[in-house]
């Protein structure tokens, strides 16, 4: 938490209280807004049965809201009231409306009590009230209209009224009745979150690292003592492998000398050798050294198909990577390579022909494999005997996974995903296949230690910016397109290229930005309360713009006018959408949805009133798609397959567009009249972009870039001479670490004792 965070959330306290006290008289302790009722004394929601209590910013926003009455509050207004005397950042507002929220069970998207008017502010939308106990306790109608307004009756002229006892006994009965339902409720409720609660508890969380540059790739030593990881030499222009205990200490390099590059470290069992990938030039190969330094021996070649992240097996006779099951194929199968130089075979299991099963670890007991499958960006987690065989899922999020690893017990998988927006840290069982989050984000990579409870992994920070290349010319100088000291992604050309939509925290928090280079004006589209949003995508006449946001296990398509910032939700949360974009004809979309199943199909549909309608399935397991708008047929990529799919939504049913083209590697993809631009990665030099055309099958080099892209997401102009891209203006990625600890033991495994 930051300092300024801090102390407007301990030091505002006593400002919280008075600002609480000067709303309100002795006589109007209660305040009943809509179907709800908040006792002001004591912050609880008498209305709910778990009496869960509001913040002190959260219950101070709603009374200045409540004293506006009605009245729309900008942002600035409710900050300098409610934080007075602080520096707060501009968070701390939307934390305290999302608690609100969450304490009134309110609907951003339909809300009944708060209404967030983007680049205006916020205002009351639901009718409220001040009253005393004698006008709380009194008989109410049970379902109250939406015009009827109570009077204040005085106590002193019910008081002698024949009715009065009668009254007063019924109210008594009732109070008694919700109390006995509240603490019944109340202790349902907890037997449930303690059956509910976590299963994994994270504590002592610290940096390893926090050297200028990017660390990358950590792993830790069986014993938990040592971390080794990969750097970036600014001098010699290469990649080496450095290690460091995880106390204080300076780090070393692998090798006195550094030759080519070297990445994805792995300790063997007893943590005597690293194993590691060595480029030099185009050369790849998979090579042992000694942990203290020594000589290296070379044990396989990859020849340039990069094997990425891959383990030792427990006996520490062969390493476990993925590699093509042939020299030219896109598809990768999990291969054991022998490290005393014998021929790497592909393991025996369950599996198609097209399959992407990636990153293969051994379970601590030596008995299990866990991967994932997918082709990029999205995949699940699998797990299977260690001699091969049938192969069981065990998530279905169908998400960004960046590494992953096993807990010690090898009761569950620790992995980072995105499926909830950013980057996070996540637990998944062996047993029954139940996610949970760990609360660390952003974070990628993460490694368990073997002897203990330690999980090391990437925290990922930096800057990016936007640039125009030229698609023409090879190797031209980037020219960057908005300045700016946050970061910006998805960028979104115009069907014209006369403005660029874009998502960017320079304003604090992720937001649909609009940049008009005509004007040489930069705003932001609307305000967010949404975590991650993703995906711009332009309407075909200019006029809207469609975006994608995201929460926890969430996600749904909105669109926003571009000249009035007037923002429509056209889907509904349980929808689940993935990522949308215009159809055909007006007022119909196409976007990838994740069923109950999560089978992520790919729909069109029209929109009515905030909710998908009319939805017609295209194609399942579906990762990515691009509508072709100038032949009118969609292309995409299969989740679990390599190769590009297409379909006419008219007519169907889908082909396969190219297996020699695997353009699903993250979001590096598109297609514009029937061209396919895309981006091929290099782990050394330069990333490159080529156009394959869909026709005559033509695949050339346009050109490479020259500098570090952030993410394969780009935009290509109209006339396909230029595409805008993400570039990475600073890059500073540290190493983090946890302990991690079983708060709540599975069944037929108890819990063990730390070594620490």
């Amino acid at each position: 938490m930051s300092f300024v965070r801090q102390t407007a959330d301990n030091g505002g306290q006593t400002a919280d209280m008075n600002a609480l006290g000067n709303l309100r008289s002795d006589a109007d302790r209660y305040l009943v807004i809509g179907a709800h009722v908040v006792d002001v004394d004591t912050l609880r929601m008498l209305s709910r049965p778990d009496g869960v209590r509001l913040t002190p910013k959260a219950a101070a926003v709603l009374l200045q809201l409540v004293r506006a009455g009605g009245r729309t509050l900008s942002r600035d207004e409710l900050i300098n009231e409610v934080w007075k005397g602080t520096c707060p950042t501009n968070d701390v507002l939307t934390q305290a409306v999302k608690d609100l929220r969450r304490a009134l069970d309110d609907d951003l998207h339909a809300p009944r009590y708060v209404e967030t008017l983007p680049r205006l502010g916020y205002r009351l939308v639901a009718q409220a009230r001040f009253v005393d106990a004698a006008e709380l306790s009194s008989p109410q109608p049970t379902e109250t209209p939406a015009d009827f307004k109570m009077e204040p009756v005085p106590v002193a002229r019910i008081a002698g009224s024949p009715k009065y006892w009668k009254w007063l006994a019924i109210g008594l009965g009732v109070i008694v009745a919700m109390l006995a339902w509240a603490v019944l409720a109340s202790r349902t409720q907890m037997a449930r979150a303690t059956a509910a609660s976590p299963t994994w508890q994270v504590t002592a969380r610290h940096s390893v690292t926090s050297d200028p540059g990017a660390e990358k790739a950590p792993r830790i030593s069986p014993d938990g003592t040592r971390v080794s990881y990969t750097v970036t030499d600014a001098n010699l222009r290469n990649s080496r492998i450095m290690q460091r205990s995880l106390g204080a200490s300076r780090a070393v390099s692998l090798t006195s000398i550094a030759k080519g590059d070297q990445l994805y470290p792995a300790w063997s069992p007893d943590g005597a050798e690293i194993a590691y990938v060595l480029f030099s030039g185009d050369d790849c190969r998979l090579v042992i050294e000694p942990a203290l330094g020594g000589a290296e021996r070379e044990v396989g070649r990859c020849s340039g198909n990069v094997p990425g992240h891959f383990s030792w097996a427990p006996d520490a006779r062969h390493l476990l990577v993925s590699q093509s099951p042939d020299q030219h194929g896109t598809a990768k199968a999990i291969t054991l390579v022998p490290i005393d130089g014998g021929s790497a075979h592909a393991l025996d299991y369950e599996r198609a022909p097209f399959d992407m099963d990636l990153d293969a670890v051994y379970s601590p007991d030596g008995n299990r494999i866990a991967f994932r499958r997918g082709a990029n960006p999205f995949s699940d987690l699998y797990v299977m005997d260690a001699r091969g065989g049938a192969v069981r899922r065990l998530t279905h999020l169908v998400s960004t996974i960046r590494g992953f690893d096993w807990t010690r017990d090898g009761s569950a998988l620790v992995f980072s995903s995105g499926h909830a927006g950013e980057q996070a840290l996540y637990t998944v069982s062996m047993e029954d296949g139940h996610v949970d989050a760990l609360g660390v984000q952003p974070a990628e990579f993460p490694n368990c230690a073997r002897a203990s409870d330690t999980v090391v992994y990437e925290i990922p920070r930096g800057r990016t910016q936007l640039a125009m290349i030229s698609l023409e010319v090879d190797a031209q100088p980037p020219r960057d397109i908005v300045a700016s000291t946050g970061s910006d992604s998805a960028a979104a050309l115009s069907p014209t290229d006369d403005r660029v939509a874009f998502v960017s925290d320079r304003g604090g928090a992720p937001q649909l930005w609009l940049h008009d280079p005509a004007t040489d004006e930069t705003f932001a589209l609307a305000d967010s309360d949404e975590p991650a949003l993703r995906y711009p995508v332009w309407r075909p006449d200019g006029a809207r713009v469609l975006i994608n946001a995201r929460g926890e296990g969430w996600g749904y398509l909105t669109e926003i006018d571009v000249a009035t910032r007037r923002r429509t939700v056209l889907t509904s949360p349980e929808d689940d959408i993935r990522y949308g974009t215009y159809g055909s004809a007006p007022g119909r979309y196409l976007a990838i949805i994740n069923n109950a199943l999560q089978a992520r199909e790919l729909v069109e549909f029209e929109s009515r009133e905030g909710h998908a309608v009319s939805k017609r399935v295209l194609a399942r397991g579906v990762g990515r798609f691009e509508y072709d708008r100038a032949n009118a047929v969609l292309y995409f990529t299969h989740v679990g397959q390599a190769g590009l799919f297409r379909i006419d939504p008219r007519t169907g049913p889908e082909t396969v567009a190219t297996r020699g083209i695997d353009p699903s590697d993250r979001d590096g993809w598109l297609v514009s009249a029937g061209q396919l631009f895309y981006v091929v990665p290099h782990v050394v030099g330069h990333d490159e972009f080529r156009v394959f055309d869909l026709a005559s099958g033509l695949d050339r080099k346009l050109t490479a870039f020259p500098g570090t892209l952030a993410d394969l997401n780009f935009s290509v102009s109209h006339d396909r001479t230029h595409a805008v891209v993400v570039r990475i203006e600073a890059l500073d990625t540290d190493i983090g670490a946890i302990t991690l600890k079983r708060s709540v033991p599975a069944e037929g495994n108890p819990p063990y004792v730390s070594a620490d």
